[in-house]
């Protein structure tokens, strides 16, 4: 009997796992008790959110054989979670931008004690235009599940978007509003586009002779520039840093190399126009979406269950830009989060359970297995005009030595998309442990880690849960040892948070 149900469980195995070749969206940790288990829940969750993690679950549910399953009649459950990671030294970078007064770089030829800044500023463009995956992301879910038997019903909204740089590095010359199509090394090299329209006057300022002739010697051999383009430039730089100096201002240790560094911005450049007019913009992409799913479980032998969720699904896609020295930023940004596209589909899950006794259980899940698109605006050359959540396999292990003690692992089969980039993949690897004190308390830790990328590495999660005869309140969280700046503070790189409030009979 046992060979004979394990060859189909393998079958449906096999195909899952053949889906590692294909790419999905990053798998959203649903439920307190998950999150607090560090995200693993496939071969865990025994009440609604099987829907979710496993429908064959639903298999065991209503079942004098099915162990901790089999005494689930039916189960309701409420909850809702919220989730913030920063990819990357996005927080460092645009706290650099941002300290900047752009006010005093925009206005065309800028003023001698103003040089140091706008190195700085083309300098931190330059930067946050090298790495795409520098982004934050926001997400959130929430809704309701129920389970009656083998059957279950919900509603369940995701959301999951993300914010990076797309940085103008054309336009960036010190010169008016309305001049465009400018040669941008002759612009840096007009020395009056640095003092407030006058000509600087000659000698050695900030840097010494020495120094001078080593930038002019590195600047005269980068593309578009001469020896005496840019030794006006270094002049220009060297009298405006010595006037930043004797203002108050702060000069960059790393000054020579901020001068050779927004030399290549202009070189690159060759045409542009006024840094007045620079485009630089914060980049929005995600998708909102709304699942309505009906979930049935078979169970095929006492130890072997299948099931399935066939969802109704209505999206809200986001495809949009902010500028980011825009002086209304935040009427802008309200603009952006009314810039979207709806339209629906459907989504099918799968999955497959199998119990070796009470002990031990091994599952697989696949989610959206038809991978269904939702339309989106295109922003950037290239863009498609949809957005496809791509089939989704999970797998996971969950094991009891005692019977207050559960163990589990899951593993992100398929290596996922995210909203960052098409570069940024997510594929977690995720353990934690239960331990149910006189089934009454909860209490659960956990870490997970997505092992495609090394930006945030190691999470580490804790949750607890209170049992009210018929009613569970639980609490989950996970928090990244590793932090970023944003404004002048250090904040976990990422953060996860999520409670429930459950009816289980």
């Amino acid at each position: 009997m046992f060979q004979k149900f394990m060859k189909p469980f393998l079958y449906l195995c096999i195909v899952l796992l053949s889906a590692s070749l294909a790419e999905a969206r990053e798998w959203t940790i649903v439920g307190p008790r998950a999150l607090g288990m560090g995200g693993a829940g496939v071969a865990v969750a025994n009440d609604a959110t099987a829907s979710y993690w496993n429908p064959a679950a639903f298999g065991f549910f209503k079942n004098k054989d099915g162990g901790d399953y089999g005494k689930r009649k039916w189960s309701a459950v409420l909850d809702g979670g919220i989730g913030v990671q920063v990819h990357e030294d996005l927080g460092d970078e645009l706290d650099k931008i941002f300290q900047i007064d752009f006010d005093n770089l925009n206005t065309g030829q800028i003023a001698a004690q103003d040089v140091s800044s706008f190195l700085e500023l083309i300098n931190d463009l330059k930067s946050f235009d090298s790495n795409e995956n520098r982004a934050l992301t926001i997400s959130m879910h929430g809704g309701m599940r129920t389970q009656f038997g083998r059957f279950g019903i919900g509603g369940y909204a995701f959301s999951d978007i993300s914010a990076r740089g797309d940085l103008d590095l054309v336009n960036v010359a010190p010169v008016s509003v309305s001049e465009s199509g400018v040669d941008v090394i002759g612009q840096f090299a007009s020395t009056s586009n640095f003092n407030s329209g006058s000509s600087v006057p000659s000698g050695d300022y900030y840097f010494s002779s020495t120094e001078k002739q080593s930038l002019i010697s590195e600047i005269s051999s980068m593309s578009g520039w001469d020896t005496t383009t840019a030794t006006n430039f270094v002049q220009a730089v060297d009298y405006g840093l010595s006037q930043a100096e004797a203002s108050g201002a702060t000069i960059p240790s790393d000054v020579a190399d901020l001068t050779t560094s927004v030399a290549q911005v202009a070189s690159d450049a060759e045409t542009g126009g006024s840094l007045a007019n620079n485009t630089s913009r914060l980049l929005f992409k995600g998708i909102a979406l709304g699942e309505f799913p009906i979930t049935y479980g078979h169970p095929v032998t006492d130890d072997f269950a299948v099931g399935a969720s066939l969802k109704y699904m209505k999206a809200r896609v986001y495809n949009t830009a902010v500028t980011i020295f825009d002086t209304d930023f935040g009427d802008a940004l309200s603009a952006a989060k009314d810039d979207y596209v709806d339209s629906s589909n459907f989504g099918v899950d799968v999955g497959a359970l199998y119990r070796f006794g009470d002990n031990l259980r091994v599952g697989i899940v696949g989610r959206n297995i038809n991978s269904p698109k939702f339309d989106m605006n295109q922003l950037l050359p290239g863009d498609e005009d949809n957005i496809e959540e791509k089939m989704q396999v999970r797998a996971g292990i969950a094991y009891k030595p005692l019977n207050f003690v559960t163990l589990a692992l899951d593993y992100d089969v398929t290596e996922n998309d995210t909203t960052i980039s098409d570069s940024y993949k997510s594929r977690n690897i995720a353990g934690g442990v239960e331990l149910n004190v006189l089934r009454i308390v909860q209490l659960r830790a956990g870490a997970y880690k997505n092992i495609a990328e090394s930006d945030i590495g190691l999470v580490y999660t804790a949750g607890l849960g209170v049992n009210l005869w018929a009613v569970n309140v639980d609490f989950g969280a996970s928090l990244s040892p590793e932090t970023t700046s944003v404004d002048g503070n250090d904040i976990p790189k990422e953060f996860k948070a999520a409670l429930a409030l459950s009816a289980l009979f």
